[in-house]
């Protein structure tokens, strides 16, 4: 008998315990939230207590890069007039591909003037590379490979229109926002 009123102690101080520690969680993320001003989900800062957004904004410019797509030809930040990141373990980036392929064929976009950086190991990476491959330039990368970094990216997918100085057109996980581009 003892021994299930100790049981019963225990699992009761657990669960204060436990209790007490949500508490603290949900007050400390209200007092982040409060901080933000309303209709503010991102942040483009990385002070204390900030989320980075998960793209670069509109006119910012990434920086310099360079890297090799998976046909052996050098790439860098040059041309690339539609950029998206994906990786198969993202189950929006698989859900997002088809509009972006059909983003830039519907634009006239040339093979050189796309983007596609897969973030992983080529093996886990095939099945994405083979549905871009025919519309897109292909890097596979690490997280935080050279292009991922030049485009400061903090969630997947990650796309970006650029305009023809190099500096971002518009931006998102989606094509939200982007503009209606039609052939030349």
């Amino acid at each position: 008998m003892t021994y299930l009123v100790a049981a019963v102690v225990l699992c009761l101080t657990l669960t204060v315990l436990n209790l007490v520690v949500l508490l603290g969680v949900v007050s400390r993320l209200r007092l982040l939230g409060a901080a933000r001003p309303p209709g503010h989900s991102h942040s483009h800062g990385h002070g204390r207590g900030e989320v980075p957004a998960p793209v670069l904004p509109p006119g910012a410019t990434p920086a310099e890069f360079a890297a090799t797509t998976l046909d052996g030809e050098p790439v860098d930040g040059r041309g690339a007039r539609l950029v998206g990141f994906f990786t198969p373990q993202c189950s929006l980036c698989h859900e997002r591909l088809p509009q972006v392929i059909e983003y830039a064929e519907r634009g006239g976009f040339r093979r050189e003037d796309v983007l596609a950086v897969l973030i992983g190991d080529p093996e886990e990476t095939s099945e994405l590379a083979a549905r871009l491959g025919a519309v897109a330039r292909v890097v596979v990368e690490e997280i935080d490979g050279p292009v991922y970094r030049a485009f400061a990216v903090h969630g997947l997918p990650a796309m970006y229109l650029m305009d023809d100085r190099g500096a971002v057109r518009a931006s998102g996980t989606d094509l939200t926002g982007f503009p209606v581009v039609t052939p030349a």
